[in-house]
């Protein structure tokens, strides 16, 4: 093989794992020149994880959805426990109105700016199964709880509650005490605690009614957001070899967000379901390897 081709050949099998670590560490530079230093050695680690873990599942396929785990409750744990509850950073969707009408501006917004505006357009929702620390724990009942008639996603549920959350915000504002700004840190350690066991909780009851990750495909105003802007994604899961597919529909069965993975399959189209996050639960479940998180066209 001549070098041109070994080059190809390497990019490949790298790109996601490069593009990762590319990604991470430019957005780790931006937000140090804009606020932090800090925030470059946190995003710098982030893509330097993915860069890591994905070279080994490379190397090892058979361990994917161990190395995603591994990463998931590492990010997801470092986010809630070190930087929420040991620095009082909260990230979730609420606390960016309570910023908002508090003049200023911390990691809820950075956080989403970063994970739900920006790397969607690379990786999609791929956040949402290896950096939420509230789908962590969803994630460890998924497999042992099933509902006989799971629902898809509701658009007017899905943005109903999300106003819901941005009216609930304003009227705490106005008339409690705002948790943002440094005065209300003990304020807002707890606030994090309660909203986080509110959401944890109601995504677990929700799963015995609506099926697996309830709250991530019907209600998280994170994924609603994201949601939109998954089209223009440039890694998507991906059919690369159509023709070896026997149907078997382990694909679909494998989907924690009831996506028709089989269906796409079938019709050689890379997954548009704008609910798909990434997770490759599909990909490890195919004994025949024919799906493939890439930038290519399916085959």
């Amino acid at each position: 093989m001549d070098t041109p081709n070994k080059i190809k050949a390497l990019y490949n099998k790298y790109s996601i794992a490069v593009w990762a670590y590319i990604c991470f560490t430019i957005i780790g530079i931006v937000v140090w020149i804009i606020r932090d230093i800090r925030y470059f050695f946190l995003f710098n680690g982030i893509g330097s994880s993915e860069l890591i873990t994905r070279i080994i599942v490379i190397r090892y396929p058979q361990h994917r959805q161990l190395m995603r785990r591994i990463i998931q409750i590492f990010i997801g744990s470092l986010l809630l426990f070190m930087l929420g509850l040991g620095f009082g950073v909260d990230f979730q969707f609420e606390h960016i109105f309570f910023d908002l009408q508090a003049g200023i501006v911390t990691g809820a917004l950075i956080h989403g700016i970063i994970a739900r505006l920006v790397i969607p357009f690379v990786f999609g929702n791929a956040c949402c199964s290896r950096a939420c620390w509230d789908g962590m724990f969803f994630e460890a009942m998924n497999s042992k709880t099933r509902c006989k008639t799971p629902t898809k996603r509701n658009p007017w549920i899905a943005w109903g509650y999300m106003a819901l959350l941005i009216l609930m915000t304003i009227f705490v504002a106005r008339y409690f005490t705002n948790p943002s700004g440094d005065e209300h840190e003990l304020l807002r350690k707890k606030w994090i605690i309660a909203q986080n066991i509110f959401i944890v909780t109601l995504g677990f009851i929700l799963t015995f009614v609506w099926g697996s990750r309830a709250y991530c495909r019907m209600l998280c105003p994170y994924m609603t957001i994201s949601s939109l802007l998954y089209r223009f994604s440039f890694f998507k899961i991906t059919p690369i070899k159509s023709a070896d597919c026997t149907q078997c529909g382990a694909c679909s069965n494998a989907c924690p967000m009831l996506i028709d993975v089989k269906e796409s399959v079938r019709k050689k189209e890379k997954i548009q379901d704008p609910q798909c996050i990434l997770c490759e639960r599909c990909v490890s479940a195919c004994k025949r390897n024919v799906l493939r998180i890439s930038h290519k066209k399916a085959e």
